[in-house]
């Protein structure tokens, strides 16, 4: 029905503005080899950065080389990632 309405009246679906240098949560678990729910905890907890543009949308998350590698070592020493890897 939205589609409808938006096709009728010409109204085009919003689109977010993301930055370049901006991941996903999903695309940031699989380079670190772990799963959605770890990066959203580690959201709630301030371990990540990350920031919503509408509400109840996606996360989007900036993390330098440097922040990514000390993700990479707390993923490494984790007693409960331990037995995934």
């Amino acid at each position: 029905m939205i589609k409808w309405i938006r096709y009728r009246y010409r109204v085009p679906a919003y689109r977010p503005t993301t930055r370049p240098e901006e991941i996903t949560v999903r695309e940031l678990a699989q380079r670190l080899g772990v799963s959605i729910h770890f990066v959203h905890y580690w959201i709630q907890q301030g371990v990540i950065q990350a920031r919503k543009i509408i509400d109840h949308g996606p996360w989007w998350i900036t993390v330098t080389e440097q922040e990514e590698e000390q993700l990479r070592d707390r993923v490494r020493t984790s007693g409960h990632l331990q037995n995934r890897h």
